[in-house]
């Protein structure tokens, strides 16, 4: 992924390290949130639907082999670029030039001081962005409304495609994560964290529905409390 700062086109633009404050700041948080989302998720399987977990499951690994065998070549590449393009969008840059060939791609982009911050982000989307997951969903709300078993399995197909893809390309020759101040140990941190704090909330809602998604927030919630109380030295008040 190529960027430039200035609007005015450069002949080769450079690639610099990306990352700051913000994104340390979000990673310290993520991480240790993204653990603790995944481990209340797994503990949940004792109360899940056996049919549900385990359509979705099935689905979860058919999507990946669909996509191992289907999504390649100038499609893998693509889907990974928008990715970057997707994020880019939303956070306000302005896209200038896509390129997209059999085994590589890049995306140039104009930023901003205001959008910099940014940059580590969309960096690192296509590694962390479930589109698959995204257009299942829609989709099962449309076709499978009321119907959690048909739902799971949609769901569960995409977040699948979504690991394999989101996997495959993970490597130290990767300038995504490469280039993320820090080195790529860092890169792969926020990566794993992000995917973990996904993953969570994916199984919660496949084993429970959405009061799955509602125990884990309240049981973080009462867990933030907790430490919130004891760094004040304070005792909630009952009443």
């Amino acid at each position: 992924m190529l960027f430039s700062r200035n609007k005015k086109p450069k002949e080769e633009p450079k690639q610099e390290v990306v990352g700051g404050f913000p994104f340390f700041l979000s990673l310290a948080a993520l991480l240790p949130t993204g653990i603790l989302f995944f481990v209340l998720a797994l503990l949940q399987i004792r109360h899940a639907d056996p049919l549900l977990a385990v359509s979705f499951l099935a689905a979860c690994l058919a999507g990946c082999l669909v996509a191992q065998i289907a999504i390649r070549g100038h499609i893998s590449v693509l889907l990974h670029e928008f990715k970057h393009a997707l994020i880019s969008n939303l956070v306000g840059n302005k896209n200038k030039r896509m390129k997209i060939e059999q085994n590589s791609g890049h995306l140039e982009y104009a930023y901003t001081k205001k959008t910099a911050h940014y940059n580590a982000f969309i960096a690192l989307a296509p590694y962390i962005v479930p589109v698959c997951t995204f257009v299942m969903i829609l989709i099962s709300a449309a076709v499978a409304w009321g119907n959690p078993l048909v739902a799971a399995v949609l769901v569960g197909f995409g977040y699948g495609a979504d690991l394999l893809l989101n996997a495959r390309d993970i490597s130290p020759v990767q300038t995504d994560i490469s280039l993320i101040s820090g080195g790529y140990g860092v890169g792969l941190a926020y990566i794993t964290a992000w995917n973990l704090l996904t993953t969570a909330l994916i199984l919660a809602w496949a084993f429970q529905g959405i009061q799955g998604i509602a125990a884990l927030f309240v049981t973080v919630s009462k867990a933030l409390f907790t430490v919130y109380f004891w760094g004040s030295g304070t005792t909630p008040e009952i009443s």
